[in-house]
């Protein structure tokens, strides 16, 4: 079956779940493969890069765990008055 009509016939969490997989060996990756240039080229930007990818791949794995434990980021949202609050009133000069 051709990689598109397998694309299809995945269900929507399937195809989430592929992306953030390929998400993360292609960051594994690029961390292998910068890390290695770094090292055989004695360069210090491509160090420096590779520490950028390096992060870059911390904060997806933090992501990914926080996703999985069902944590999402902290959302603001108006505050419902509670019969404990003070009324706050506006007097005009």
């Amino acid at each position: 079956m051709p990689r598109q009509e397998r694309a299809l016939a995945m269900s929507p969490r399937s195809q989430v779940l592929a992306r953030r997989r390929f998400a993360l060996i292609g960051l594994g990756a690029a961390v292998l493969v910068t890390l290695l240039l770094a090292l055989f080229t004695g360069s210090v930007a491509i160090l420096i890069l590779n520490l950028i990818i390096d992060v870059i791949l911390a904060g997806y794995i933090a992501m990914l765990l926080q996703i999985k434990q069902g944590k999402s980021m902290p959302q603001f949202s108006p505050r419902s008055p509670r019969d404990d609050d003070e009324e706050v009133r506006v007097v005009p000069r």
